[in-house]
This record gives C-alpha cells, sequence and structure tokens, in this order.
C-alpha cells in the first residue's frame, strides 16, 4: 500500500521537528516582543512620571517665589503712595522694577478701591487702556489677597495680589496685582515639553492648559500623571508620550530579533532534516536487518555503527539479545522434547529391562549360594551380583528420569537432610580416599520435598567423589538469604572442560567411567520441580562447583 509522505517515520518526525523548531521560534520571537514591550512602556511611564513630579515641584517653587516678590514689593516704602491719590512715578518704577524681575512678559498695576492708580506699563493707565484680564479683574476686586492659575477663556495667566498695609495706622491702602501669560510662565518653570503637557486644576476637573500635540486624536498617548497642592490650589500636571515613539525603537529591535530568527530556521531547519535522516536511516537498516531474518532458524542480527545514535545501538542491542533468547527458547524447546522422548523410551526399556534382571538377580543370588570353595568362581558370581546390581541401579535411575514424581513440599530443616545424605557416603567417600565434609552454618528451614533433596545432594557429593579418582575433597555448603536457600557442593577432582559444560545437562552423557549420564539430568530435574536453579562452575584441573538456589517460601515453589 503506498504511503504519504507522513505515512513513514522520516515524514513524521521531518513534520514534526520543523513545525516545533518553527512554531518555537516565532514563540519565543513574538514572546521576547511582548516583554520588552511592556518592560518599555513600564520604564517610559516611571521615566515620565518622575518628569511630571519634578515639574509640579518645579511649579510649586515658581509660584512660591513669585508670592515671595508680590509681597516682597507691597512692603516696600514706595508703595505707601498709594496712600495718596496723586501717585508719583515711583510706585510706577517699583512695579516696572518687579515686572523686570519677574520677567516671562510679567505686567503689574497698584489699585485702590478698585482704582488703578500705578501700572508697570504706561499704556495701562491711557485715557482708552486695553482691558485687563478678567482674572486681574477679579484679583483687584477679591476680598483677600492670592494666588490663581487661570486656563483659557479665563485670561490664560497666572495672578498673584497683596494688600499694602499703611505703615501709619496699619490701614489698607491699596492692592498690587502682578500676572503672567501662563504658556510663558510654564516655559520657564517647568522643565517639560509644553506641546506634551497637560495642566489640569481644581483637582484635575478643569483643562488649565493643553499642549498641541495631545489635540491630535489619531494619535495614541501614554500618560504619567501627578498631582500636587500648590499655592494656587490642587493641580495635575500630566505628560505624554506617543506610544509609536515609545515603542520605535522596540520595533527596530524587533526587526533584528525577527531576521536573527529567520537566519536561525534557515540554519535549523536543514539541520533538523539531516539528523532526522540520519537517525532514521540507521532505524530502516535494523528493520530491513529484522525483516530478513528466517523465522524457522534466526541468525544475529548486524551489529549497530559506532555512530549511530545511542537509542539506536540500544534497540540493536535489545532486539539481537530477543533473538538470542529466541534461539535460547527454540534451543529448550528441543532439548524439552528430547527430554520427553528419552523419558517416554527410557521409561519403557526400563519397564521391560526389570523382569528379566530381577530373574537374573534371584539366579545370581542362588548361584552365590551354591558356588564350591573354587576362587574363581567366587570371583566370578561376585562379579555377576555386582554387575546385576549397578543394572539395577541404572533402571532405578531411568524409572525416575523417566517419570519424576512432583515434589510433596512440606516443612523441613535443609542442613539435616544434607547430614543425612552425606552419612550415607562416607563409606564410599572414604574408600575413594574422599575427605567429605559440611561446612558449619545456621540451620535453614523452607519447604521442599526431603526425600528429592536427598537424593539431589547424594547425586551431586557422588559426582563430586567421581571427579577424584585419585582423591581429594568434597565439600558441601549450606546457607540462605531473605528468600532463597543456597546449597553448594565443590570438589578439588579434575574439572570439565568448558566445551563440555552444557552436555553434562544431557541424559545418557557421562564424563566418568563408572557413571551412567543420568545423575544430572535427574538432579536438573528436581531443582526445577522445586521453582530452583542450578548452575555449575569448573574449570580443568580447578575442580567443580554446583550450586542450587531454592525459594524459601511456598508460594514460589511450582
Amino acid at each position: 500500500m503506498a504511503r504519504g509522505p507522513l505515512g513513514s517515520l522520516v515524514g513524521r518526525l521531518t513534520v514534526f521537528l520543523v513545525g516545533f523548531v518553527v512554531v518555537a521560534t516565532v514563540a519565543v520571537v513574538v514572546r521576547e516582543y511582548g516583554v520588552g514591550r511592556e518592560r518599555l512602556v513600564a520604564e517610559t511611564h516611571d521615566n515620565l512620571l518622575v518628569q511630571a513630579t519634578v515639574a509640579a515641584d518645579r511649579l510649586e517653587s515658581a509660584l512660591a517665589e513669585r508670592a515671595r516678590m508680590v509681597t516682597l514689593w507691597a512692603r516696600l516704602e514706595t508703595s505707601q503712595d498709594l496712600a495718596f491719590d496723586d501717585v508719583d512715578t515711583r510706585v510706577s518704577q517699583s512695579l516696572s522694577e518687579l515686572t523686570t524681575a519677574l520677567g516671562d512678559g510679567s505686567r503689574a498695576v497698584a489699585a485702590r478701591d478698585g482704582r488703578i492708580l500705578s501700572a508697570s506699563d504706561p499704556e495701562l493707565l491711557g485715557d482708552s487702556p486695553p482691558p485687563l484680564p478678567a482674572a486681574v479683574a477679579a484679583a483687584l476686586g477679591a476680598a483677600t489677597p492670592g494666588m490663581t492659575i487661570r486656563g483659557e477663556g479665563e485670561g490664560d495667566a497666572v495672578v498673584a495680589s497683596e494688600d499694602v498695609i499703611s505703615t501709619l495706622d496699619g490701614e489698607r491702602v491699596g492692592r498690587i496685582v502682578v500676572w503672567t501669560p501662563l504658556d510663558r510662565f510654564l516655559t520657564a518653570a517647568l522643565p517639560l515639553d509644553l506641546g506634551r503637557t497637560e495642566l489640569l486644576g481644581a483637582g484635575g476637573t478643569t483643562v488649565l492648559i493643553r499642549g498641541e500635540d495631545l489635540t491630535r486624536a489619531d494619535t495614541d498617548y501614554l500618560w504619567a500623571r501627578h498631582a500636587a497642592r500648590t499655592r494656587a490650589g490642587d493641580v495635575v500636571v500630566a505628560t505624554g508620550r506617543p506610544m509609536g515613539e515609545v515603542t520605535r525603537a522596540l520595533q527596530a529591535t524587533f526587526r533584528q530579533l525577527a531576521t536573527l530568527a529567520g537566519l536561525f530556521l534557515v540554519l535549523v531547519v536543514p539541520a533538523t532534516v539531516l539528523v532526522v535522516r540520519s537517525a532514521t536511516r540507521s532505524l530502516g537498516r535494523l528493520t530491513r536487518a529484522a525483516r530478513e531474518l528466517d523465522p524457522r532458524d534466526p541468525g544475529p542480527l548486524a551489529v549497530a555503527s559506532r555512530w549511530d545514535p545511542s537509542e539506536v545501538r540500544v534497540l540493536a542491542d535489545s532486539l539481537a539479545g530477543m533473538v538470542a533468547r529466541l534461539r535460547e527458547a527454540r534451543t529448550e524447546l528441543a532439548r524439552s522434547e528430547s527430554l520427553a522422548a528419552v523419558g517416554m523410551l527410557t521409561k519403557s526399556l526400563a519397564h521391560e529391562i526389570r523382569t528379566p534382571l530381577s530373574v537374573l538377580r534371584a539366579g545370581t543370588e542362588m548361584l552365590a549360594r551354591n558356588v564350591g570353595s573354587d576362587p574363581r568362581d567366587v570371583e566370578v558370581t561376585e562379579m555377576l551380583q555386582s554387575e546385576v546390581a549397578r543394572l539395577a541401579r541404572l533402571v532405578d535411575d531411568l524409572l525416575v528420569f523417566g517419570r519424576p514424581a512432583p515434589p510433596a513440599p512440606q516443612p523441613m530443616e535443609l542442613r539435616q537432610v544434607v547430614e543425612g545424605a552425606l552419612r550415607a557416603l562416607r563409606a564410599d567417600a572414604a574408600e575413594a580416599g574422599v575427605d567429605l565434609r559440611l561446612e558449619e552454618g545456621e540451620p535453614v528451614p523452607l519447604q521442599a520435598d526431603p526425600d528429592q533433596l536427598r537424593q539431589v545432594v547424594v547425586n551431586l557429593a557422588t559426582n563430586g567423589m567421581r571427579a577424584c579418582p585419585d582423591g581429594g575433597a568434597v565439600t558441601v555448603r549450606v546457607g540462605s538469604d531473605d528468600t532463597r536457600a543456597v546449597l553448594e557442593v565443590a570438589d578439588t577432582g579434575v574439572g570439565i572442560p568448558p566445551d563440555r559444560l552444557q552436555e553434562i545437562w544431557r541424559p545418557l552423557v557421562t564424563t566418568h567411567r563408572s557413571g551412567n549420564g543420568l545423575g544430572l539430568p535427574i538432579v536438573r530435574q528436581l531443582v526445577e520441580a522445586h521453582g530452583g536453579d542450578i548452575e555449575v562452575r569448573s574449570a580443568p584441573g580447578q575442580g567443580t562447583r554446583m550450586r542450587v538456589v531454592l525459594p524459601l517460601r511456598p508460594e514460589e515453589v511450582e
């Protein structure tokens, strides 16, 4: 069946990894832009707030200085001339000096009872003087002097007034009023761009002045406001900056970041494709090798290259191990089938041999009773009895091997069973010149069939004694841990060649002249029937060690 590009592992991995790289890169760029924008807006707002705070402080300082100057001029001796209707030029000169000191287009008048008696500018005293700003007129007629800021439509000025008090009787003799155009006053007082500044009075509800740039409706501004209490009342100083101007530098950085991201993708995407193809090429080789295995006789898989990814090498090793275990399983199955066939054959042969063997045993016993005094007859009779006994043992072993009885587990102590089995072999060991001993240790209680374990010990110990034709030692050790009982039988005999280690478990195969080749296969049967395992370690000339491991708990016994 034909497959599309996403049907193969190469296509899926390529699409996934390339998509992941692209999406991750775009997400990082967008996120960094968003985080940078938020940070830049916050920093800009903080800077604007600092500027608004400093501007409010400067505004209060300028208003305080103006109030101080007006109060000082109201207390001058020259200002006492307002007590007379005919004011000379000294008051006008003094007011002119005051406006010069204040600067920024300031003007001043001196009045009594609402009538202007003197002014800083002669034109304010002419026959047709210009109308005074509404804020100035209000200050002239107010009950108490003070300072006000008037916005658009109300005179657009900063107005300060102070009463002149007579030094003779303490009565008010007049009032000095000074005013300055608001824009010129703010230009000199505030360290801000007035085109982007807004000044609000009456607690932030009345617009006193608004910059020209702020009148554009198509511009989004970032604002910072600071409320302050001044001599002219509560005011709010607000300053702003267009968002486009704030983010202009960030947009340039974003373009650079996007360019770098594009270059990164140009480099990473081909590299990703190469990595995917490299990894999947190794998997492809492994897949083809697995597909070409012969199911009837699987051979070893090709070894992975050291340049392959570690995961591919691990997978190749796992498949190779699986194939090896499959071969072992097939071998074990063949062995089991062979053992089953041999078992049936040996069982049948044992039954066929047992009857004539019984006749031979009876005949040799009768012959032994009637033998004469001839030494040769006695020797032949004893030889016949020995061979008949050996055949009887062989028949018994054949019956055990061909018809193994299931174990009957019961509480037992392994060391006692081993001692009883070795006690029965000590005479044969002494005759063979073999030191047969059991090492000391703790008792090992377990659930098992004592008769079958006794046969295991007898077979292993007998095998060890036969491996010491010139004398030696057979040592038996018994121990346990939390879950297992351990039985070891070690001899100092001739050992087993490495190429014969697997053959010792095959029935009717023996390395001893007096053996029948069934002892170790029977041992293996009995141990495996108890849910245990047996292993052998041997080397020519260094002896052999048989190690049997059995479960302690009944639930582990099969």
